[in-house]
């Protein structure tokens, strides 16, 4: 059995070898075609060619010409298209087909083998294999078309839609999910050209159907264009004969988009009446109510998304985000039974969200008058992490905040009697269970998978015995200051607190960093990490009441005081 690999290709000399050498147990010969408009071509195809001789796969290869009126284009006009040209160019009895950022999560060769052998031993009537498809960062994991008999294609199953391409089969024809290999895609960067690329390539195709009305709104959602996302998304859901995963889809985004309560939660019923088993419109509904502090609505919702198992098969819309199957799941459950004063039942959901394990990191997060910015700040470090059940998030709010005292009663929180951010992380910091605390405010963005890179700087350390700091870069500063405290539990038990609790807000972190430099324990990861710290003082932010709170002239000058007084050697 020969295993064509086809592919669509820009300038992606930098991706090419990488994803090669991950797929190179599973095929046989790779169809290549290079699709760059009016590009001026990069070493892509002479990459891809000499690791074809290197490694003993068959090398085909052609170029792919854009069509009438998109000639001087710097992009293709169409992925379908050219999608269609690498199968074509592929002499396989069965075609796979990956992008150039892609690559298996595995990737062994004994998976290899598995799958070869799978695909063998399908009967003749199975057309195509679907298998999972991991977009890190956006805790989606669908099933996408995968693999194609070559028979299949060659009589006629073709590559449909100019963006986001699916390839579609005839009534009648069988297809499998298998759930190994998984396709990872996980692109260095996500490009902004990108989206104005594809919004090209869709006002340019004369199809108007619903599906294309779906994309055009999905790209103005992914670009941020709030208006042109509600009107495309409108008028989408009006054609009836909208493919249901995308009417759910359009739903949801419609419900987050809009600023009307009563729109919101119409659209959110409406997705749900689209697919009552998937568990997404029931998150959305539960958000909704958070709105509202409707406790009680928030908690009966939850109770029925808990009901619902993960959809598969036909059940299964490719718009499935998994997490709410899985620890957004559990953590929504529990936001909602707190909201409505059932801490016990809101404890057990938040044993599930950490697998019954303690946390081995805390987030000690301190925020004051900006509720909204706090929630979705915690929602980023949770999106962002790779494995974000072991992840412990605490909030630590101002009595005398009745907003955000309002917000907390959600989350797993604290409460501090002092207008003191220092007072706040304390707090936070004696609830904590996590080996590694991570001191944290609402302007921090943390880089996708932080918490694996974290622990892997600690992997070989007892953080419960031996006192560590690590240090991160911010984006901006260049000196010692360690103005995010990240530390081992033996160095919060050797301190006694995060901070001296003297300390208000400024100088509190410089105490921790000569302190933490002086002993020698920081580990210095500057160069690998960066965590990107929006502060106004960087001109990443606006300056607001609780930043003009915590950088008061009289705050500084107190703080500035302690400092010298307890750290004479940093004169």
């Amino acid at each position: 059995m020969r295993i064509s690999l086809c592919v669509i290709a820009g300038n992606e000399a930098e991706h090419i070898v990488t994803m090669l050498s991950s797929f190179r147990h599973l095929f046989d010969e790779l169809a290549l075609v290079r699709a760059i408009g009016a590009k001026e071509p990069d070493d892509t195809v002479a990459l891809a060619t000499a690791w074809c001789r290197e490694n003993g796969k068959v090398m085909l290869s052609t170029d792919y010409q854009n069509g009438p009126g998109a000639e001087k284009w710097d992009h293709v006009d169409s992925f379908a298209n050219a999608r269609n040209a690498a199968f074509k160019l592929g002499s396989g009895d069965w075609l796979i087909w990956s992008d150039c950022d892609d690559i298996l999560e595995d990737g062994s060769e004994a998976e290899a083998i598995a799958f070869r052998a799978t695909l063998e031993a399908l009967p003749e009537s199975t057309l195509m294999v679907r298998c999972p498809y991991d977009v890190r960062g956006t805790n989606k994991k669908l099933h996408r078309e995968r693999a194609i008999r070559g028979s299949a294609f060659a009589a006629g199953r073709r590559w449909h839609h100019d963006v986001h391409e699916n390839l579609l089969l005839l009534a009648g024809d069988k297809h499998e999910d298998h759930a190994t290999p998984v396709w990872v895609h996980q692109p260095k960067t996500i490009k902004k050209e990108n989206r104005r690329r594809n919004l090209r390539i869709l006002g340019h195709s004369v199809k108007e159907t619903p599906t294309q009305y779906f994309y055009i709104h999905q790209e103005h959602v992914c670009s941020g264009s709030r208006e042109a996302a509600m009107q495309f998304g409108k008028i989408a859901i009006s054609f009836p004969n909208l493919e249901a995963s995308f009417r759910y889809e359009a739903l949801l985004n419609l419900a987050k988009l809009s600023s009307d309560h009563r729109e919101s939660l119409s659209y959110a019923l409406q997705a749900h009446s689209v697919f009552p088993w998937c568990r997404e419109a029931h998150a959305a509904i539960i958000l909704l109510a958070f709105e509202k502090n409707d406790g009680r609505r928030a908690r009966w919702w939850a109770e029925q998304m808990l009901r619902l198992t993960e959809p598969s098969g036909a059940d299964r819309p490719w718009t499935t985000e998994q997490k709410y199957y899985g620890w957004s799941g559990f953590d929504l459950a529990a936001r909602a039974y707190r909201l409505d004063g059932y801490e016990a039942k809101a404890a057990e959901l938040q044993a599930q969200f950490h697998r019954g394990k303690l946390p081995r990191i805390s987030l000690l997060h301190a925020t004051r008058g900006r509720t909204s910015k706090a929630v979705n700040a915690r929602e980023v470090w949770l999106q962002l992490a790779e494995r974000p059940e072991r992840v412990e998030h605490i909030f630590a709010v101002d009595a005398d905040d009745k907003e955000s005292m309002q917000m907390a009663r959600q989350f797993v929180s604290v409460t501090s009697e002092k207008r003191s951010c220092v007072a706040a992380w304390n707090l936070a910091a004696k609830k904590s269970r996590g080996d590694l605390l991570v001191q944290v405010s609402d302007d921090w963005i943390p880089p996708a998978g932080w918490d694996e890179k974290l622990l892997s700087l600690v992997e070989s350390r007892d953080l419960k015995r031996e006192p560590v700091v690590i240090a991160v870069a911010d984006g901006h500063r260049t000196d010692n200051l360690l103005c995010m405290a990240i530390l081992s539990r033996a160095r919060l038990e050797a301190q006694g607190d995060l901070f001296f609790d003297g300390y208000e807000s400024v100088f509190s972190d410089n105490e921790f960093s000569h302190r933490a430099w002086r002993d020698g324990i920081v580990i210095d990861a500057r160069r690998r990490l960066r965590f990107e710290h929006q502060h106004p003082a960087f001109g990443k932010g606006s300056m607001d009441a609780t930043y003009a709170h915590n950088n008061s002239s009289e705050r500084y000058a107190a703080g500035e005081a302690i400092f010298k007084a307890r750290n004479p050697d940093a004169q």
